[in-house]
């Protein structure tokens, strides 16, 4: 008869959310994977319950969003340098502060399930060390020194909002202390879940009386005539509408963009860096399907998204074209009433999308990406006919992918203009407009994305 041995290890229940996060942790931070793109591939191998999905899904998001306040304080009750220790043990220790401090678990429970994941992965000792510092760290964690505002900003902010300190500098450089506390502060807020009604099809009204009843929330935005901004009970997707082309999802800094080009039926329209589609998508729908809107990209595969997303949506006029731009660009010489660009950036104005986008920038990848951008916009100078119009945007907010860049073009090209957005904005948007006459949100002013964008007219 065959004998059954428990492991030693495996004994105790070990809760199945808290064991995903910390898998898909220690994927992130060992394979540099994606924190959303991680946890969809261990969910999809796992049948786990609603409530323990968030579960696991708000433990590895906010561990990866905080990991510079958590490791700021768990340095302090942690005798050995956290580089030293496994990635396990790290991320079982982030894990662990991050419950004691943002969901206000009680030590004794935060105790015990981290010294059972502990032993699971790691041995005894780490077990034990685990349990001394989850301890002390439940009583002792909001003393912890962090250098004060006044005395030092750029430190306080960027232990405190769990921002690389190398953006915190640069930023209070820009826009001063106040504003720069603030944006981090925003950029650690979930996003306002933003879709835009199809006018060639629909109307705003028609479509939030359907959605009313399957959304806790659904407002309309006072900036964009088409938005609507809803909070949904399931996956936007499977909202009633979706599939059948009546919106699709979009920040609404993105949707002010498309009304910058002032698009008009019967125009020739290039989006040279189109995918995935949502604004030559917007183009479309904005000139009732009626321009000619030919959809740049680069990559096969984010070609197809523009493609599908123009199918569903049911714009025919849209016409996808594969290629480089900086290529292509030659064979449209005189040949566009408008050119969007919407370049490749460094995407700082969207952090609080993308909770491991923060650990990923580097100052040597802004200084890349403004060669990129400037030829890319030097590539599409020829293409506007005379009275045609550019507009540049980004979802960035350095100042060298921005206004330094436009700035750099107008003094090389005479024959260029730059517009002010005001006469093109759909609505008011309060303090959007630089007084050099540049279009720039920010999530803490404007609850969107961070968003550059310049409206060249090519005047002779």
């Amino acid at each position: 008869m065959a004998h059954h041995f428990v492991h030693p290890k495996t004994s105790e229940q070990i809760c199945p959310a808290r064991k995903l996060a910390l898998m898909v942790l220690v994927e992130v931070e060992r394979k540099g994977a994606y924190v959303n793109l991680s946890l969809r591939e261990q969910m999809s191998r796992k049948f786990l319950k609603p409530k323990l999905r968030d579960m696991s899904t708000g433990l590895a998001m906010g561990v990866v969003k905080m990991r510079l306040y958590l490791d700021h304080i768990i340095r302090n009750f942690c005798k050995y340098p956290l580089n030293e220790l496994s990635a396990f043990t790290r991320n079982i220790l982030r894990m662990a502060a991050y419950e004691l401090i943002f969901f206000n678990h009680s030590a004794p429970i935060v105790g015990n399930e981290y010294v059972k994941l502990a032993k699971r992965f790691e041995h005894k000792g780490i077990a034990a060390l685990v349990n001394a510092i989850v301890r002390v760290m439940a009583e002792e964690w909001q003393k912890v020194p962090i250098p004060s505002l006044d005395e030092n900003p750029v430190e306080h902010i960027s232990i405190t909002t769990s921002h690389p300190q190398w953006m915190v500098s640069r930023w209070v450089k820009f826009w001063g202390i106040d504003e720069t506390l603030a944006l981090c502060q925003a950029n650690n807020e979930p996003p306002p879940l933003c879709i835009r009604v199809n006018m060639k099809y629909t109307d705003r009204d028609l479509v939030a009386e359907m959605l009313k009843f399957r959304c806790k929330k659904v407002e309309p935005s006072p900036f964009v005539p088409e938005c609507l901004r809803i909070e949904a009970k399931t996956d936007v997707t499977s909202l009633p509408g979706f599939t059948s082309g009546l919106f699709t999802i979009q920040d609404e800094g993105a949707m002010v963009i498309s009304y910058l080009l002032d698009p008009k039926p019967g125009e020739v329209i290039i989006d040279a860096c189109a995918a995935p589609g949502g604004k030559a998508t917007h183009i479309a729908e904005l000139t009732k399907d009626e321009a000619e809107v030919i959809a740049i990209d680069l990559h096969p595969s984010r070609l197809k998204l523009v493609e599908e997303n123009a199918q569903r949506l049911k714009l025919l006029k849209i016409k996808p074209l594969l290629g480089d731009w900086n290529e292509l660009a030659r064979q449209f010489i005189n040949f566009a009433d408008k050119v969007l660009l919407d370049v490749p950036c460094s995407g700082t104005g969207t952090l609080r999308r993308k909770v491991d986008a923060r650990w990923r920038k580097s100052e040597e990848v802004v200084k890349e990406l403004t060669e990129i951008q400037m030829r890319l916009l030097e590539s599409s100078a020829p293409v506007v006919k005379k009275g045609g119009v550019i507009v540049y945007s980004t979802c960035s907010l350095e100042p060298e992918e921005d206004e330094e860049l436009i700035k750099a073009f107008l003094e090389r090209h005479q024959e260029f203009v730059l517009e002010d957005p005001r006469l093109f904005l759909p609505a008011e948007i309060p303090k959007a407009v630089t007084k050099e006459g540049f279009l720039k949100l920010f999530p803490q002013k404007h609850n969107t994305d961070g968003v550059f964008a310049a409206r060249l007219k090519k005047v002779r």
